[in-house]
């Protein structure tokens, strides 16, 4: 794999900066940690107002094309926004419907494009992607779900795991196994018979998931995604480096808010007659975190232009962010718990919500221990005495 070539600025105009201010501005007002601890004991998980705002707002379509009803803008955009997203915890299913777009625009023809993109990019369809397969693997060798022709459509069989917003879906992209053995993907208009959608218990109450099994579900030839030539299993691979770019950047933006939260309990608290902040013990770790906090932003926003201007060599980059991110925001978070003190244990200390996202957020899509595997195999060729994967 080879590095793409990016501009020095990475392609920062004023409009992004114009986005990530509008952004900082709604979420600060309409998106608090009362909120948050709000949404995180209620049923549902996410705000349904707070929905229809942010499609008013464009955020839903910021990446898809303006034929489609979206905004056409790039995905440096996309991670900024979800920079600021992810500074605020905001509980609303918004990288799964980004996920589902990256899907549409991988592996679906223009017809579906126009059918399906409007619907999402307007709030009017919450849509997701269905990552993983029976067991939790995500990667395309790991999918064991089957699709089997049958009379003017196709037979769905297999569960898919850790569906983002899965109980709350309108409209669900998974991918499947033909009987060739090739892959194909298919988007699944919910609720569907035979679909049975289980909502599942997970670490982090702001980013609900669910258990959706597919057994001998019937849907018609046109739920196949036809994206031209493309292939499916090159077309998953793209929407996981987008993903991988995409949560990097949330992830950085969760580091930073629990950096600068660690920071001001550091300068407001006073032990010994001292502010905390100034005794070695404690600002050296917060200066530590806040150099990894840097590094983790400076690779998430070059996977993001490596998108824009080298989609075709930027998995070497979206790897690399995500990698760090997954090591640079639990230390973040361990070291906000560990400096708060005694407080820092306990339900009360703001940073647990944080605790929970980033336990999720290195989990999904791979840590960093794979991601690294990953980049050596890729960049300096199969090592001996490796573990196996």
């Amino acid at each position: 794999m080879s590095y793409p070539q990016l501009p020095t600025d990475f392609g920062f105009t004023e409009e992004h900066d114009l986005l990530r201010q509008s952004a900082r501005r709604f979420l600060d007002e309409r998106c608090t940690i009362q909120d948050i601890r709000r949404f995180s004991e209620s049923a549902v998980g996410h705000d349904p107002q707070l929905w229809k705002e942010i499609a008013a707002l464009g955020w839903l379509g910021l990446v898809l094309p303006e034929a489609h009803g979206g905004a056409g803008l790039g995905h440096l955009h996309l991670a900024l926004l979800l920079h600021e997203t992810g500074r605020s915890l905001l509980p609303v299913p918004l990288l799964a419907s980004a996920l589902a777009g990256f899907a549409l625009e991988a592996a679906a023809s223009d017809a579906q494009r126009a059918r399906f993109e409007p619907a999402i990019a307007s709030g009017e369809t919450l849509a997701t992607f269905a990552l993983c397969d029976e067991g939790g693997g995500w990667q395309a060798d790991e999918i064991r779900a089957t699709a089997e022709p049958g009379d003017r459509g196709f037979v769905l069989r297999g569960v898919k795991p850790f569906v983002m917003a899965g109980a709350h879906a309108g409209l669900v992209i998974a991918p499947f196994r033909l009987p060739g053995g090739e892959l194909a993907h298919f988007a699944v208009e919910l609720p569907t018979e035979r679909v049975r959608v289980e909502s599942e218990t997970g670490i982090d109450p702001t980013r609900r998931t669910a258990r959706i099994v597919f057994d001998g579900a019937r849907v018609p030839a046109t739920a196949r995604l036809e994206g031209g030539a493309r292939d499916a299993t090159a077309a998953l691979q793209r929407v996981h480096v987008r993903g991988f770019a995409a949560l990097a950047a949330e992830m950085v933006g969760g580091a930073e808010s629990v950096l600068l939260m660690t920071r001001d309990y550091a300068i407001a608290r006073k032990q010994f007659g001292k502010q905390i902040g100034a005794f070695q013990a404690v600002k050296h770790p917060i200066v530590d975190v806040m150099i990894g906090v840097e590094l983790a932003r400076t690779h998430a926003l070059a996977a993001a232009a490596a998108i824009d201007h080298g989609p075709d060599t930027a998995e070497v980059p979206a790897r690399m962010a995500k990698a760090l991110a997954s090591e640079v925001y639990p230390v973040a978070v361990r070291r906000g718990v560990q400096l708060h003190g005694g407080f820092g244990f306990t339900i009360d200390c703001d940073v647990h919500h944080y605790f929970k996202r980033a336990l999720w957020s290195r989990a999904m899509l791979g840590d960093g221990t794979h991601h690294r595997r990953q980049l050596a195999r890729h960049l300096l060729g199969p090592l001996s005495g490796t573990a196996p994967e």
